[in-house]
């Protein structure tokens, strides 16, 4: 039986969201439904040509059975300025459906949409690691999930007092974007946040808590910020959970983490950090931040080459042939890359590759978060050693890509 000839895909309608919103439930283990609010603040985010619903209509009632959309974000490059991505989110296939190339057809669609539209790279964060290698993404940014007891002692003694205050939410709201702005700027693999992201943020609806967990609470500094909540646990002695913290200077970076790391009456904080945050280096005891879990925050699907290798700046020079393996089968081929003083020209090629490459391989390299010489060692890399190195060398950034931001 054909079963993808009862099945048909479309860009969604407002009449699908009752629909989208149960399967985004059922795939996610969402606890409360999304109300009218909620729905509105995403609808400026999401848009309805940006979805794909599929519907099988051999069954009664035609049942949504998949279901894709993306946000139309903008990700900062190693040294370049924030650029469009396309942010893949809110994927599901019904468990009834699955193996049935729904997947495969709505990416398909999509990959050519954000190709029509303009896009050099689609991202996203992904809930599996084994799923989206086979359409062209590659996984690019890792963090950590730290521990770290309260009260933890400082190397030094230095004072910050008078810098770091609390705001309320209005407060928070009228200050924070501007410093995430600034932040996300100059950081490798961040997403700049439009206005209409914050919304949902500051609005701390009681229902989009986790349980046992209290109100969002601010502490601001004039070049970073930290969100956090206390959460009661059944030791009855609170656990601090960081939501988010971001600094743009390594002065707000320490102002901030003295103050998370003396609250009074809490035992522990728990926060996701990017692997070389130095948070562990300034304190006494730098066991002290045990790590709890590493996760990977960010995948990349590089659609056009040429565009994406010249929107970042190298940390050294070299001139070489890519080629560039691409079982998704819409951006590979032969590229000559010459980098001079850091900066990239790109162009298709005939000549003799110097290093042969998948393009989920590529997109792990992009933003400095992954090794070249760590893949060659894989099997996943093919070239000589000199090449390997200095592929390496060049793609090196001072800090390791940290997206910020969860979608």
């Amino acid at each position: 039986m054909d079963y993808m000839a009862d099945l048909t895909m479309r860009p969604a309608t407002d009449a699908d969201w009752e629909d989208i919103v149960a399967a985004d439930a059922r795939a996610f283990a969402m606890t409360e439904p999304i109300d009218d609010v909620a729905r509105e603040e995403i609808s400026k985010l999401l848009t309805n040509d940006a979805m794909r619903v599929v519907r099988d209509r051999s069954l009664p009632s035609e049942p949504l059975v998949g279901f894709s959309t993306y946000y139309r974000m903008r990700i900062t490059p190693p040294g370049g300025t924030p650029t469009p991505a396309a942010g893949l989110t809110w994927v599901s296939v019904a468990a009834t459906h699955r193996r049935q190339g729904i997947l495969r057809m709505m990416l398909t669609e999509l990959t050519e949409q954000w190709r029509a539209e303009g896009y050099p790279f689609a991202i996203l964060t992904a809930t599996e690691a084994t799923i989206y290698e086979r359409f062209g993404f590659g996984v690019a940014a890792f963090a950590d999930h730290v521990a770290i007891p309260t009260g933890t002692g400082w190397r030094d003694d230095e004072t910050t007092r008078g810098t770091t205050f609390y705001a309320t939410a209005q407060q928070a709201a009228q200050l924070i974007p501007e410093i995430h702005t600034r932040w996300a700027a100059q950081h490798p693999g961040a997403i700049t946040r439009v206005s209409d992201w914050w919304a949902p943020i500051f609005a701390d609806r009681p229902a989009e808590r986790r349980a046992n967990h209290t109100q969002m609470f601010y502490l601001l500094h004039a070049d970073g910020y930290a969100m956090y909540r206390l959460h009661r646990v059944s030791s009855g002695i609170p656990e601090v959970e960081v939501v988010e913290i971001v600094a743009v200077t390594d002065d707000a970076h320490s102002a901030l983490w003295r103050v998370l790391t003396s609250l009074d009456r809490t035992s522990t904080v728990n926060v996701v950090l990017p692997a070389d945050d130095p948070l562990r280096w300034k304190l006494s005891d730098f066991r002290s931040v045990r790590r709890v879990s590493k996760d990977d925050t960010l995948w990349v699907h590089i659609l056009d080459i040429p565009a994406a290798l010249a929107g970042r700046r190298y940390a050294a020079d070299t001139s070489m042939v890519l080629a560039v393996t691409d079982d998704f089968g819409c951006a590979g081929g032969r590229f000559a890359l010459a980098i001079d003083e850091g900066r990239a020209t790109v162009a298709r090629s005939d000549a003799a590759a110097d290093i042969t490459l998948s393009l989920p391989t590529l997109g792990s390299l992009y933003f400095g978060g992954c090794r070249a010489t760590d893949f060659a060692r894989a099997g996943r890399i093919d070239g000589s050693a000199d090449s390997i190195a200095a592929l390496d060398a060049a793609f090196a950034t001072g800090r390791v890509p940290a997206t910020g931001t969860f979608f």
